[in-house]
């Protein structure tokens, strides 16, 4: 479909096609603030000026926001010029530890650690970790080392991305044991941040106490409120715009955006995912407005095509044992087949926030 049709909408394409967070280089820009981000952004605050040392537990099912979260950190913690190691922990990643000193490594050369024989005593360490050939490492000094890597360059966070993923690895009980040291060494400016599943979580507290008893704070993303899906929408649009003095949400209205958001189950990213459903469908007919009955409609239209293109695939939807909360596929709307309003109406404002008003760094 040509990007020029979107012209119509005053966007120059189609702003929902970036659906993951991780792809994004500005994260905080698309960033939509909720209650327990003021919560987060207080602890940032204490392990910037080295006042404490917090693990936290971020989890929420697939698409609520727990990378979004992890990598607001990062960007936090490089503007404050902490030490920072992120890790996304893959259903591929086959050796944690080797990974994550790899990744320290990486933080190392950008945070201008000295070289030769100036390297520190952690930095030789790290560099020794990433040389372990299989899970039978001694795991308590393992954390030991990681825990004084981070304390040594505080402030400094560890962000490990869905943590889930460590049930598929052969490293399941020794990893354990060195997040569980690390947790203990770490000291003040420090902050250690996992986003998981909350399969993986209850898991942990039934077969691991010891290590669920480290966890500082455990926050579970709630869904979003019509309000702040509507402020999702207008922040991705508004990435797209080339026509200022326009309604934030629009195509959408208020209709539009709480169509959208209970067929996500106020997911973000199936919010996203509908929206660029529905977007489509209006360029495609040619909509003036993109209405709650043409979300549906354009759901319905999906729902069509969606068993045809699976069985064409193959597909398998057998579900992971740890990804018991990963939400199932957006319920199907009931539909009433809709009409598109062709001439000019006053448009209704979906938000009461303008897209251009910015929210407070996270």
């Amino acid at each position: 479909m040509p990007i020029s049709t979107f012209e119509r909408y005053g966007l120059t394409s189609n702003p929902f096609r970036e659906l993951a967070s991780e792809s994004l280089q500005d994260i905080e820009v698309y960033h939509v603030n909720l209650e327990i981000d003021q919560s987060l952004q207080s602890i940032r605050d204490e392990v910037w000026e080295k006042e404490n040392r917090v693990v936290v537990a971020i989890v929420g099912s697939h698409g609520t926001g727990k990378t979004e979260r992890l990598l607001v950190t990062a960007a936090e913690a490089r503007e404050h010029k902490a030490f920072t190691v992120y890790m996304d922990v893959t259903s591929q990643t086959n050796w944690i530890l080797r990974g994550l000193a790899g990744e320290f490594l990486k933080a190392a050369k950008l945070a201008g650690v000295p070289k030769g024989f100036s390297y520190p005593a952690w930095f030789r360490e790290i560099t020794a970790l990433q040389k372990v050939s299989d899970e039978k490492y001694d795991p308590i000094q393992a954390g030991k080392t990681i825990a004084q890597a981070l304390s040594e360059n505080a402030p400094a966070v560890l962000l490990l991305n869905d943590l889930h993923n460590l049930t598929k690895t052969p490293e399941l009980d020794a990893f354990g044991k060195t997040l569980q040291e690390v947790f203990d060494a770490i000291r003040p400016g420090v902050l250690v941040m996992f986003g998981c599943y909350q399969g993986y979580l209850d898991w942990i507290v039934k077969n691991r106490p010891a290590l669920a008893s480290r966890i500082n704070r455990t926050f579970y993303l709630p869904k979003m409120t019509n309000d702040e899906a509507a402020l999702l929408l207008a922040k991705k649009l508004l990435g797209r715009r080339v026509v200022e003095e326009i309604e934030p949400l629009y195509p959408f209205d208020k209709e539009a955006v709480a169509a959208i958001n209970e067929a996500a189950g106020g997911n973000p990213r199936r919010i996203l995912e509908i929206a660029d459903l529905a977007i489509e469908y209006g360029v495609e007919h040619r909509a003036y407005r993109v209405d709650g009955e043409a979300v549906k409609a354009a759901l319905a239209a999906h729902q069509e095509e969606k068993p045809a293109a699976e069985s064409s695939m193959g597909r398998s939807d057998a579900p992971s044992p740890m990804a018991a909360s990963t939400p199932s596929a957006a319920p199907t709307v009931p539909v009433r087949r809709t009409f598109f309003r062709r001439g000019p109406r006053s448009p209704e404002s979906a938000s009461t926030a303008s897209a251009s008003q910015a929210e407070p760094d996270a």
